[in-house]
């Protein structure tokens, strides 16, 4: 699939800067200091694109594959060895295959899922370390973990930290805990790894502290009530609930089986599914307070629900349970919906012109209904048989799909690498912020500087002998030459100019 628009693009586009410049200190966008996140993800990027001597698409995904991976390994590790390997595989396969993940996500090069595998490593070697009494792995492990979570994503791995660590030791009645003295090493070590970075940053840029500090916090605090108000707040309050079922989905139907009168009871059954409720508790608070919040956000923290859920399914709601039978007739009734409204894409006017539509959907119904009827069959594995509907709904959105997004992706990125061909040899800039005022076109720069080999930079300036791309708000009472056109995201219409 080409380049996706907005952060994708973004992420791409600092870390061939990073390439182009030669300098890997200083992340920056269209030439300009990016503090907005710091700079470990974009090595992680930099890095496979010097694996694969390449800046396609694939490489810039690739940390996020190989970190998907993991996030299931780390999963199925861990519930197996403090759970049962039918929960560890559940909780695992829930992960990888759930509506967020697999039809977003694990489809673009984006932070989020490296940030949610070094963030459930982070919460389950508190829990580890702690069966052990080891306390000073338990501090210096989390909080280099940490770290590594700040360099990638900055504030929000402190406070999943800082939140997991209190509510564990609040709920063990061990608040002491917090002033053993390993904890004062575990912070020590975070700010080593943390400062190492910014005194190399700062030693190599001319700025003060609070302009890096001022961004970071701003990042991290423009989506709460703070800077969105109190009635902002409100609504999200009650709407959020909502959105984790819709972005979890189906899976977050496993919810209703919370609905219980000794819910509390049940759940310390197992001290290793009590930390995970407890911990998703204490940090899901961090997205309900904000309302900004993107579907991504919750990946973060959904190996911990995921695990509490599949928990749940397996041990605790067996036999006649109504509550289950509802949830795996919901399921059941759901993907019996999808295997005839499959059919839509015979007809809808996107699809019905994709080579050999007739026979995949055909396919694709066909599986589905086999996986149905199997569901119908109260002795099936409905969990599982959920799966396989999923990895064939991925199948029908791989055919069916995806052709159209990569069709118009690919229009921005002909368009794009025609204008940087047309200029080679000469300068080149974005006059104004025609490129670079959104994120949008971040796409359009990244392609045009993968092409050119050189960062496409934004001047008012004008340079004798240099084009400039500029569109009709930037081009306004200016004198001109025309050298030839582009179009940016989204059917943003530019031009290739010359000043007289």
């Amino acid at each position: 699939m080409p380049l996706d628009t907005g952060d994708e693009a973004r992420r791409a586009l600092v870390s061939l800067e990073m390439i182009l410049s030669g300098d890997y200190i200083t992340p920056t966008l269209h030439g300009e200091r990016y503090f907005n996140k710091p700079p470990l993800y974009n090595w992680l990027i930099v890095s496979s694109y010097w694996l694969f001597g390449t800046y396609s698409t694939f490489a810039l995904r690739f940390p996020m594959l190989v970190s998907l991976v993991l996030l299931g390994v780390v999963m199925f590790r861990f519930v197996r060895r403090y759970v049962n390997a039918t929960v560890a595989w559940s909780s695992a396969l829930m992960m990888l295959t759930n509506g967020r993940v697999l039809l977003y996500d694990s489809m673009l090069g984006l932070i989020e899922i490296t940030f949610a595998l070094v963030t459930y490593l982070t919460m389950l070697l508190v829990y580890h370390y702690d069966q052990k009494q080891k306390y000073w792995l338990l501090y210096t492990t989390s909080y280099g973990l940490t770290a590594v979570g700040f360099l990638l994503k900055g504030l929000p791995s402190v406070l999943f930290l800082g939140l997991t660590l209190l509510a564990w030791c609040l709920y063990t009645r061990r608040l002491r805990l917090l002033l053993h003295p390993a904890h004062w090493a575990g912070m020590g070590l975070f700010l080593l790894l943390t400062g190492s970075y910014y005194v190399a940053y700062f030693s190599q840029n001319h700025i003060s502290v609070q302009d890096v500090a001022g961004v970071l916090f701003h990042e991290s605090a423009k989506r709460t009530g703070l800077y969105l108000g109190w009635l902002a707040t409100v609504i999200h309050l009650g709407t959020f609930p909502a959105e984790v079922i819709y972005h979890l989905m189906p899976y977050s139907l496993l919810l209703v089986l919370l609905a219980q009168r000794n819910i509390g009871a049940v759940l310390q059954k197992n001290r290793f599914i009590a930390f995970n409720a407890l911990t998703f508790g204490a940090t899901i608070l961090v997205y309900w307070l904000s309302p900004q919040v993107y579907g991504r956000y919750l990946i973060d923290l959904a190996p911990l629900l995921f695990t509490v859920l599949s928990y749940l399914y397996h041990s605790e709601s067996a036999g006649a349970n109504p509550r289950r039978f509802w949830i795996e007739r919901s399921w059941l009734v759901l993907s019996g919906v999808v295997a005839v409204g499959i059919w839509t894409a015979v007809f809808y006017p996107a699809t019905r012109s994709l080579p050999g539509v007739v026979w995949k959907t055909a396919l694709l119904s066909g599986l589905l209904a086999a996986l149905v009827w199997q569901m119908s069959r109260r002795d099936a594995n409905q969990l599982l048989l959920i799966v396989g509907v999923l990895i064939v709904i991925r199948m029908g959105f791989n055919w069916l799909v995806l052709p159209g997004r990569a069709q118009k992706r690919q229009f921005y990125k002909d368009t794009a690498t025609q204008a940087a061909q047309a200029t080679l040899g000469h300068p080149l800039y974005s006059y104004k912020a025609t490129v670079g005022a959104d994120g949008a076109t971040d796409l359009s720069a990244f392609h045009i500087a993968a092409v050119r080999r050189e960062i496409l930079r934004k001047t008012a300036r004008k340079i004798p002998g240099a084009y400039y791309i500029g569109d009709s708000a930037t081009l306004a009472f200016e004198r001109y030459q025309t050298i030839g056109h582009l179009v940016l995201f989204d059917r943003h219409r530019a031009s290739v100019v010359l000043f007289d």
